[in-house]
């Protein structure tokens, strides 16, 4: 869904020939005609290597077979992920513009953003946008949803960091009883 978003804010913002601007997704391959123009992908469709269909394949071919004046990132904060790391690999070009409203990981690779990408150049205030009605108000919420004894001694117990993180996250009350939860909202 975001790639025909995408597709149509450039036919919105732009004066470009909507022919000019093709889509490469599992549903739509279709051969980029011209020399110059827009595709608009996911990261998943870039990356992804194996069992690629004839007419991926000639996409990924016509990616990679050219240096683009602009590669833009949606989402660039999911960009120091080892697979999709790959995206900057495979399409050549002459600059890189990264887009997120959350520039934040769980991990320490945020960081890694400054050399794949470059630096940070702007960063507007959430609130004053929502303020100004570009963006939806905003409402926190905290959420807290017990364990049940046996779950929570087998969290407790549990060594591996990983597995007690899957612990909290698959908390079977979540998914049970949406009662249950606390909700505390600020």
């Amino acid at each position: 869904m975001s790639v025909v978003q995408w597709r149509q804010q450039f036919i919105q913002w732009s004066n470009i020939d909507p022919d000019q601007i093709a889509v490469f997704t599992s549903e739509n391959k279709a051969a980029f005609k011209g020399d110059a123009g827009i595709i608009v992908s996911t990261y998943s469709m870039v990356t992804q290597t194996r069992g690629r269909s004839h007419d991926s394949e000639k996409m990924m071919q016509f990616l990679m077979g050219r240096e683009w004046g602009l590669l833009i990132l949606d989402e660039v904060h999911v960009v120091p992920a080892a697979m999709f790391r790959k995206v900057l690999t495979s399409i050549n070009s002459h600059a890189k513009l990264g887009l997120t409203a959350t520039l934040l990981r769980e991990d320490d690779k945020v960081s890694d953003l400054n050399f794949l990408i470059g630096p940070k150049l702007y960063e507007a205030n959430w609130m004053e946008l929502a303020e100004l009605g570009h963006i939806a108000k905003v409402q926190c919420a905290e959420v807290w949803c017990p364990m049940s004894p046996e779950f929570y001694t087998e969290y407790l117990n549990e060594p591996d960091a990983r597995k007690k993180t899957l612990h909290y996250i698959m908390n079977p009350r979540k998914y049970v009883c949406p009662n249950c939860c606390v909700v505390m909202t600020r």
